[in-house]
């Protein structure tokens, strides 16, 4: 070999060995740098004219798994998902309180029943009159207070969801222009992208927190991101999201796909692949972060609104309706029943069951309402139940529109009907037909009527709608106010200002009758309701039925489990991801014992280049002192 190509071999040598000698020095250095992937250089021949004149090293890659970095962002996503579920539902598990701590609702409701059974035993008692009122006030402040911190969550899933766009296009920009690095720096062939590739990864890492994101190789080292549906994110230019914020959030705040009806923010594409797109719409945001406060806001937190609303809703129809019974009435030519319904409202329900003339029993249940459109079958939870409203405005009284539509349902003229009102007391009188032929029966009548404060019955508007300033009914002004209705449940100011109301159901009760106390306690502990599934307890077809108590202690197991669940879901996709992101980490972990290694190899190699460079001066020296 002539030694001008020793020459060249040795110097080319030394030149890839000084650069494999920066990389494993970089892979040392950084052993312990977070983000960092153990980077390679090997080597290769230069070659020409079938001859090889030196070596040369090859680009700096990273050793790095992907599938296990696509695995891993996947669970990222869902962990994050699920960590803020747990952080949220958490939190609202401790606002209901613990079962033995004394602010919690079960404890407060307790409290409340226990100062009404003193107050059945010593109803003359002015202080335990006051302790009632005092108890009720109590427990109304509770429900007040459970609602705002619901609506406060509710309120922070609306903001950082304000706040995680912003980071998601803060995130996009980030990758764009290191994108666009990798691509101009890698084009030349020889410099390395690596260091660029970590800072775009770890981008990307943190952006699948916030959302389910998939990541595509395009020529040239770039990558495209989109969500897991197929919405494009980055193909060379990042898109731009925008969210609109709305103001203070409140129970009657809703988010919903038809724009007119939305109160609640939502996410669009403001700029790039897919302008003006609604993600939330579409449903294209599927996990991480911002899915889980989407569900907070408009399902999780809105079903525990619900159930507040319906334990505030229950609370005050029990105390303030008495349940009414038909008294069985015949004359010569008809059989049926008369039924007090003084103080009948809007909102207010009679149930008439009935056989037609062909023998086939069935019911209806009439809902008062006041001009408007008539409640109709679905206000009731009971499923398959026929509703049928009767308009208080009308001129035709309540007796004759029940008998129409009873007659309307058999296809008969066989009922008849009328109310007839002596002073304060209105007397309504169903009835059918006997003559001799066919003909249809009524089976019974019975409702929920409300009461006045001391209107003979032992019922009475203890807990109002502090925004009507009357007892919840169902119906006010022909609409279901019940939303929200936890967060305005009060006391009724007459009760505060007189709380012997709450014994005297008239001018005439005497001091030492507890009847009123103990009817009031006998509704919260008897009287039995069903439940919409709306509240997320229950189904459609089998609804939740139970007394007000039972439907305390179901909303407070149901939170418990609640809180428990997402809790499995967070523990065990928390092991999943960890699993993953410590093959992740190993797959480009630098192994010090292998670089020291690798070390030592080129230094050998290094000294054996300098070696031939040094012979080979040796032979030129040799050589000119020859001539000489």
């Amino acid at each position: 070999m002539p030694v001008s190509s020793a020459l060249s071999t040795a110097l080319s040598g030394i030149r890839t060995t000084q650069e494999q000698l920066g990389v494993t020095s970089a892979n040392i250095a950084n052993a312990k740098s977070t983000g960092y992937s153990r980077q390679t250089s090997s080597s290769s021949p230069q070659v020409a004219g079938g001859r090889v004149y030196g070596v040369q090293a090859s680009q700096v890659t990273r050793e790095i798994n992907l599938l296990v970095q696509k695995q891993w962002r996947t669970s990222q996503a869902n962990s994050a998902y699920a960590d803020t579920r747990v952080t949220s539902l958490s939190a609202l598990d401790s606002y209901w309180g613990a079962p033995n701590s004394s602010s919690s609702l079960n404890s407060v409701f307790s409290a409340f029943t226990t100062s009404l059974q003193k107050l059945a035993t010593t109803p003359s008692d002015t202080a335990t009159q006051g302790s009632a009122v005092s108890a009720s006030q109590t427990l109304v402040t509770r429900l007040n207070q459970l609602s705002s911190d619901v609506q406060s969550l509710r309120q922070e899933a609306e903001t950082n969801i304000s706040d995680a766009v912003s980071r998601v296009n803060s995130l996009l920009s980030t990758i764009a222009d290191l994108d666009k690095q990798v691509v101009a720096v890698g084009a030349g062939g020889t410099n390395s992208t690596a260091g660029l590739q970590d800072k775009r990864d770890a981008a990307i890492d943190e952006l699948s927190e916030y959302m389910d994101i998939h990541v595509t190789d395009q020529p040239g080292g770039a990558v495209a991101i989109s969500l897991t549906d197929g919405t494009q994110l980055y193909d060379d230019v990042p898109v731009t999201l925008s969210f609109d914020q709305q103001g203070v959030v409140d129970a009657s705040r809703v988010y919903s796909t038809d724009d007119t009806q939305r109160s609640l923010g939502t996410i669009r594409i403001s700029s790039g692949s897919g302008s003006g797109v609604d993600l939330f719409k579409s449903g294209s945001i599927r996990s991480g972060k911002i899915a889980a406060y989407k569900e907070l806001r408009d399902d999780t937190l809105v079903d525990a609104q619900a159930q507040l609303d319906t334990i505030a809703a229950t609370l005050s129809k029990a105390t303030s309706t008495r349940q009414a019974s038909g008294t069985t009435a015949t004359t010569a030519t008809t059989a049926g029943y008369t039924m007090d319904i003084s103080g009948l409202t809007e909102g207010n329900t009679l149930k008439v069951g009935y056989t037609n003339a062909s023998g086939t029993t069935s019911s209806i249940t009439f809902v008062a309402y006041n001009g408007g459109t008539a409640p109709g079958n679905g206000f009731t939870p009971e499923p398959g139940d026929t509703v049928v409203g009767i308009d208080l405005s009308s001129a035709t009284d309540v007796g004759t529109q029940i008998a129409n539509a009873l007659n309307a349902a058999t296809g008969s003229t066989d009922f008849s009907g009328g109310v007839v009102t002596s002073g304060s007391t209105s007397t309504m009188t169903l009835a059918a037909s006997t003559v001799a032929a066919s003909h249809g029966t009524i089976n019974s009548v019975s409702g929920e009527i409300s009461s006045s404060e001391q209107g003979g019955y032992q019922a009475y508007p203890l807990f109002i709608d502090g925004s009507t300033g009357k007892a919840y009914s169902g119906l006010n002004n022909g609409t279901d106010n019940i939303t929200g209705l936890a967060g305005r449940i009060s006391v009724n100011p007459k009760v505060v200002a007189d709380p012997s109301l709450t014994v005297k159901y008239s001018s005439g009760t005497l001091s030492g009758d507890g009847t009123r106390p103990q009817a009031i306690l006998d509704a919260l502990d008897s009287r039995v309701y069903s439940y919409s599934s709306s509240i997320g307890i229950g189904s459609s077809t089998t609804p939740f039925t139970g007394t007000f108590e039972g439907l305390l202690s179901q909303v407070v197991n149901t939170q418990g489990a609640l809180v428990e669940d997402a809790q499995n879901v967070a523990d065990g996709q928390s092991v999943v991801t960890s699993n993953l992101k410590e093959r992740y980490d190993n797959s480009r972990s630098v192994d010090l014992d292998t670089e020291l290694a690798s070390l030592i190899q080129l230094q050998t190699s290094y000294s054996a280049n300098a070696r031939v460079l040094s012979v080979a001066q040796e032979l030129m020296d040799t050589l000119m002192n020859a001539f000489q």
